[in-house]
């Protein structure tokens, strides 16, 4: 599933998003699976080119930490430097895990919080530049398969 995007940059955490290019989602449960996509997306010859995002399983920020995932996407960032990686922490309904996701830097998280306690979580977010998405689109997880390169390769094409 690819969504367009109006044709702006977004700069957060210190980072250009690009959201005049394609997006391209997929739920990740680890490095390995977090590799499988960058490979599969630096495979892929796109003159327009997307953005790559690699969103947490439901609740990750609670079930493995804001550090676990930041750091994946650290990494991942530096092994893949021509992708444009965006990491998304499901931070779910718990806005401790919200705010401790921001704490350790995460640059964009995802929270399903009531709308007075989300604006507050966009507002210190604001602060550093981190982003709040408050929507989960459809996307694949790549729990659902065993190898899923193949899968990637469609997705992604």
């Amino acid at each position: 599933m690819a969504t367009r995007q109006a044709s702006t940059a977004v700069v957060s955490a210190s980072r250009t998003w690009q959201t005049n290019t394609m997006i391209k989602r997929v739920t990740i449960h680890g490095i390995d699976h977090a590799r499988a996509a960058c490979e599969v997306a630096m495979s892929i010859n796109r003159q327009d080119g997307f953005t790559l995002e690699l969103w947490s399983a439901r609740h990750g920020a609670g079930s493995l930490g804001p550090a676990w995932f930041d750091n994946i996407v650290r990494i991942i960032r530096s092994e893949y430097p021509d992708l444009n990686i965006v990491g998304v922490l499901d931070c779910g309904d718990a806005a401790g895990n919200a705010l401790a996701a921001l704490r350790q830097g995460v640059g964009c998280i995802y929270v399903s919080l009531k709308p007075t306690v989300t604006e507050k979580i966009k507002a210190i977010a604001g602060q550093s530049n981190g982003d709040v998405r408050t929507r989960r689109p459809k996307m694949p997880d790549l729990m659902e398969y065993e190898n899923p390169g193949e899968m990637l390769q469609a997705h992604f094409s």
